[in-house]
């Protein structure tokens, strides 16, 4: 398994990394994406993916944190990417359910991000909330055929739009704990379009519900998903692993 999102950059793991990156290899995590939000948790992810085998990372500043980027940011953004366990750009996108950052920076972040994306020919990992619209405007004006939206929970219709300009979906823990719309996608979508993650610490799935999420509960969104689609548990985990091995080149390294 693969999981293409997760966040053990964060406080809440400071003391225990080595012991979350283990408990995941033993649950059959083969790689784990450690996902950046700004330039320190970006930072900290390259630390722990040059400490880890199993462990990559990404480069990034979330929409919420997007208000924060300094001028200068997207260089050295450019220049963390160099690293060879860098196998894309972001967490990026927008989020206009909090809009913790202003809905005019979240965009010109976004839209600076995705070109340094596309100027190094790396996938970018976007987030949406409440901004679906917004999201496919930028994605169609910036011709972007090479990303992912992660923790997907919109409906069919948009993602079949998504689909359409070869952006792929990844899923978390909620597909045990939401049904629509996101169990209408998962009966739709292509074997070959989405990935699973756990975009641990959050939204960790039942029955672990409320507690700290971490990369080994990753096989449980599998046994999900397997049920929703009425196929095997490891036909899920084989084709996601391919997807994301097929996605982010990098991870090959």
């Amino acid at each position: 398994m693969i999981d293409t999102h997760c966040h053990i950059n964060d406080k809440k793991y400071e003391s225990e990394i080595n012991d979350i990156v283990l408990k995941a290899i033993d649950a059959g995590v083969k790689k784990m994406i450690c996902v950046g939000v700004d330039l320190e948790s970006s930072e900290k992810s390259i630390q722990i993916a040059n400490n880890f085998e199993a462990v990559y990372a990404s480069v990034g500043y979330h929409p919420h944190e997007s208000k924060d980027a300094e001028k200068g940011y997207l260089y050295e953004l450019e220049e963390m990417a160099k690293n060879p366990k860098v196998v894309a750009i972001g967490e990026t996108g927008l989020d206009y359910h909090y809009n913790i950052s202003a809905e005019s920076i979240q965009k010109k972040i976004f839209n600076e991000q995705i070109e340094l994306s596309q100027d190094l020919k790396l996938p970018i990992i976007m987030h949406n909330r409440s901004s679906d619209d917004d999201l496919l405007s930028i994605i169609e004006s910036t011709n972007l055929n090479n990303g992912v939206v992660h923790c997907f929970s919109s409906n069919w219709k948009f993602a079949k739009k998504l689909l359409s300009h070869n952006i792929k979906l990844s899923f978390t823990g909620m597909v045990t704990f939401i049904a629509e719309p996101i169990h209408e996608v998962l009966n739709n979508i292509d074997m070959k379009d989405f990935f699973i993650e756990t975009d641990s610490p959050y939204l960790a799935p039942v029955p672990h519900r409320g507690k700290r999420n971490e990369p080994a509960m990753i096989r449980l969104i599998a046994e999900e998903i397997a049920k929703i689609k009425k196929l095997p548990t490891e036909k899920i985990i084989d084709c996601t692993t391919q997807n994301a091995l097929n996605f982010f080149k990098k991870l090959h390294n």
